[in-house]
């Protein structure tokens, strides 16, 4: 079993969703975990230790929390930045699983529970991990040698940089005084192994694919009021399209002949249009056997069905299982309850199906 199954194991005893530990002596800890002091800030006369974040703290206390005491959405998402603080971009696809199984599991009971009915601060909760990711893909390091491990918001600074001493060269002493250059990003990029770019590119396309999961099934559960996932996708773009240049650049090829690592190719947004990178010495699955094309509604529904199990049973943490049996349950809906279970806010409900022109079918409980 997974790290993410044990997490998403009910509580034990008689309320699989534990109770509201919003003023326990863990959150406390996990709050004091998390502090960390900014390096940068002048401290005047007085100099003291810098607090840096425990992230290895902030996982053990979270994980136990949610394995043994509270499903909670807070807590998970302070544990999808600490494993995105110290896994990087597997951490953070791993943190928005965490996130779509308790959201798809324990919606009713996960807490915050909503007061009489409001779900305005479990949203809040959840839009603040988006907002964080958002930060941490740009934070997340593109470069691994001795050199430095750095990050988009780095190498952009330091882009900034170089174009302000072309404009002033007379300063660029003073520009550059305590900061960190092109050049020495570049060298550290050099350094960086190609293996380093073949796993972080894989790691990219999944996190693509959790955040989609994660936005179905809020979209299933809030509708229009759910947060906005827009502004983390296109950071998550920017990074992947700089990671390909770096990749290309330590050696990577772009081979059409060559199988993508397997999460990847559900994970890639329709939108990008540049071929996933494979490394040279990368050696291509066997051909799967021959099959006839499909004839009937209920083959490829089958189908859909075995691709599910599939995933589920060689790549558990991989967000195709739930797609592929997502869109074969959706399968066997009329456009309309469809489009019921998808939206939940009942005048734009309505206005689309006036749009589309859909017949409203009786319900089957009525």
């Amino acid at each position: 079993m997974s790290d993410i199954d044990t997490l998403l194991q009910p509580i034990p005893g008689e309320a699989p969703c534990g109770a509201d530990m919003v003023f326990s002596a863990e959150f406390d800890a996990i709050r004091e975990a998390r502090r960390h002091d900014d390096p940068h800030l002048d401290q005047g006369d007085w100099v003291i230790d810098i607090k840096e974040a425990d992230w290895p703290q902030v996982i053990s206390i979270c994980t136990g929390v949610l394995r043994e005491r509270s499903k909670d959405v807070r807590v998970a998402a302070w544990l999808a930045e600490a494993w995105a603080k110290t896994r990087g971009f597997a951490g953070l696809r791993d943190g928005f699983l965490l996130l779509d199984g308790l959201c798809r599991r324990y919606w009713d009971g996960l807490h915050p529970v909503p007061e009489e009915g409001d779900v305005q601060q479990r949203v809040g909760n959840l839009a603040w991990l988006l907002s964080r990711s958002q930060q941490l893909v740009r934070e997340l390091p593109l470069t691994q040698s001795e050199g430095g491990r750095f990050g988009a918001a780095l190498w952009e600074g330091a882009s900034q940089l170089a174009n302000a001493v072309k404009r002033t060269p007379q300063n660029a002493a003073e520009l550059t005084r305590g900061k960190l250059t092109l050049e020495q990003f570049d060298a550290a990029r050099r350094d960086t192994p190609p293996a380093f770019y073949s796993e972080l590119e894989g790691n990219l396309q999944s996190c693509f694919g959790a955040l989609d999961v994660l936005e179905l099934t809020l979209a299933e559960r809030l509708g229009d009021d759910g947060p906005a996932f827009s502004p983390v996708r296109e950071a998550l773009k920017d990074v992947t399209e700089l990671t390909h240049r770096f990749a290309r650049e330590a050696g990577l090829l772009v081979r059409a002949d060559m199988t993508p690592p397997p999460a990847a190719a559900p994970a890639q947004p329709a939108t990008r249009l540049e071929p996933t990178l494979t490394p040279a010495d990368h050696t291509p699955a066997a051909p799967a056997p021959a099959r006839g094309p499909l004839q009937t509604r209920d083959q490829a529904l089958a189908q859909l069905r075995e691709v599910a199990e599939f995933f589920r049973r060689t790549e558990p943490h991989s967000p195709v299982a739930y797609l592929a049996d997502k869109a074969a349950s959706w399968g066997e809906m009329s456009l309309h309850l469809w489009l019921r279970t998808v939206l939940k806010n009942d005048e734009t409900l309505s206005g689309l199906e006036e749009l589309l022109g859909v017949q409203k079918q009786p319900d089957s409980n009525g």
